[in-house]
């Protein structure tokens, strides 16, 4: 029997409730931005996936349908009937997963630098790496995502020890199943509206838009000029600005 976890979340503000999902080795602690822009106007969550920050595995196993079924316990416990899911990098995994299983709680679907499988070379290259990583220089790992994530060096810092939390067996878990993954076949499920975000010199996962543009009915998509892919922390004004305009559009 699959064992549930003590999700650890954050949330501020009040409204539209808004829930922004990490990719692997990093936490929630990536969309302190959104948290500062959003609060205003919307219901912010933030969470560690199980294995992540301050979110413990109790069985070293993780998949995407069981992050799925983690995401949904907590919006279940915050009395969250329906939100938009944000997944940022391979959160959007989790996001896709979730937003397929269970359509009914989306009312929008956020996709920052999404894809629906690892189909290329270039990208499976970049998740073989971070599987490497994980396993054998878990430390360097983490310097390099804190780095390539930081705003300022204070966020480096605070990047760094709380990912440091987690466990990196769990990372090459999540870095395995995120490879492996694949929802193309069943994109045209998916009837809620979507956001995708990428930038323009990501040349790993720009691609990937064709794909969601030819199966997906309602797709709305932002190439941002001069970013690569770490938009929603290095681009967080413009990232924040074109979202909350999308909001009001599906409102």
């Amino acid at each position: 029997m699959e064992q549930r976890v003590r999700t650890f979340y954050e949330e501020s503000g009040s409204g539209q409730p808004i829930v922004f999902i990490h990719p692997p080795a990093l936490t929630s602690r990536i969309f302190k931005y959104q948290h500062q822009f959003f609060s205003s106007s919307s219901r912010v969550i933030t969470y560690d996936l199980r294995g992540h920050g301050n979110t413990p595995c109790p069985n070293d196993m993780v998949t995407i349908p069981m992050l799925a079924e983690d995401l949904l316990a907590l919006l279940d416990k915050l009395g969250v009937e329906k939100a938009v899911i944000c997944g940022y990098s391979a959160g959007g995994s989790v996001a896709q997963e979730f937003a397929l299983r269970y359509p009914e709680r989306v009312k929008g679907l956020v996709l920052s630098g999404g894809f629906p499988q690892v189909a290329s070379w270039l990208p499976q290259r970049e998740f073989r790496l971070g599987i490497y990583l994980a396993e054998h220089h878990p430390g360097v790992l983490v310097n390099g995502l804190s780095w390539t994530h930081q705003v300022t060096s204070q966020d480096g810092r605070e990047i760094k020890a709380e990912s440091k939390k987690g466990s990196p067996k769990l990372w090459r878990r999540l870095y395995e199943e995120s490879l492996n993954y694949s929802c193309t076949k069943r994109l045209s499920h998916l009837e809620m509206p979507l956001l995708l975000f990428y930038g323009s010199r990501s040349f790993y996962f720009l691609p990937y838009r064709k794909v969601y543009q030819k199966l997906v009915s309602h797709v709305k998509t932002i190439i941002v000029p001069g970013a690569f892919h770490q938009i929603p922390v290095k681009q967080h004004q413009y990232f924040n600005r074109e979202l909350s305009q999308w909001l009001t559009e599906i409102r």
